[in-house]
């Protein structure tokens, strides 16, 4: 891991000729702004205006950026991928949540590609070294889910407090935003179009990047703390809690943390 990287941050803005050039299919469906609230909420106007399938929402900084269970997501202007990506699921609504995991192998797909090797935190986050770098969030709206990423780039310095890293930080190396997010889209696609028969294949992928697998975890259910071992995720995408030999599913979580040994 590189603590200290001697590389000078250029702020450079978005290049969206490029991006459209990489991916043609988004020509008129790419919005691009230098602040926004949210990209998720954006998305979610573009769709009650008549955006549909495509719609790509990207800011250079939020400043009302939320994970899961309202947390705040935030990152320096230009220094991230902030982006909302809208689908038209062929997927039964109640399985639109498997969606955050297969957003998730396909980011840490993508990151394999730049020799980086990403893990990821149940059912949202992904990590470099024992240390998040993205997180994702899926929302829906009408007919249509929006996955929305927070992605950390060339991001140097966080607050104490965080466990968190980014890109850069990780493999010394500036990593072209506009190839990552084309090669993003095209990924969150095609490991998207996965989750109905073909899931098995999603939860694989998750079960071998699975951060906390084996690990002692303690969780936390409508404010409820709950702690046994992270035994992987099952076949349909929930948390396995065992305790005792039992095996316990669990499909949502407000907080999860390792138990320090």
């Amino acid at each position: 891991m590189h603590d200290s990287v001697g590389v000078l941050i250029l702020l450079v803005m978005f290049n969206r000729a490029e991006l459209l050039r990489r991916v043609p299919m988004l020509e008129g469906k790419f919005h691009y702004a230098q602040v926004l609230e949210s990209s998720n909420d954006t998305a979610a106007a573009l769709i009650r205006s008549g955006s549909g399938s495509g719609t790509l929402v990207l800011a250079e900084e939020q400043t009302k950026g939320r994970g899961r269970g309202g947390n705040q997501w935030s990152c320096p202007s230009g220094q991230g991928l902030l982006f909302s990506l809208v689908l038209e699921p062929d997927l039964d609504r109640s399985r639109w949540s498997r969606l955050a995991l297969a957003a998730g192998v396909a980011l840490a797909e993508v990151l394999d590609k730049s020799g980086l090797s990403a893990e990821m935190k149940w059912p949202n986050d992904i990590w470099l070294n024992g240390k998040k770098c993205a997180g994702v969030l899926v929302e829906g709206c009408e007919d249509f889910v929006i996955i929305g990423m927070g992605v950390n780039v060339s991001v140097l310095e966080f607050p104490a407090a965080l466990n968190a890293t980014s890109l850069l930080k990780e493999s010394g190396e500036q990593i072209e935003r506009e190839a990552l997010l084309a090669d993003l889209v095209q990924a969150i696609i095609a490991w998207g179009s996965r989750c109905d028969a073909d899931f098995s294949a999603v939860v694989d992928a998750v079960n071998l990047r699975c951060a906390m697998r084996g690990e002692m975890i303690q969780l936390q259910q409508n404010g409820v703390l709950r702690s046994g071992m992270m035994a992987g995720v099952s076949e349909d995408g929930y948390l396995m809690l065992e305790n005792d030999g039992k095996i316990e599913m669990i499909a949502q979580a407000d907080a999860i943390r390792l138990l320090k040994s």
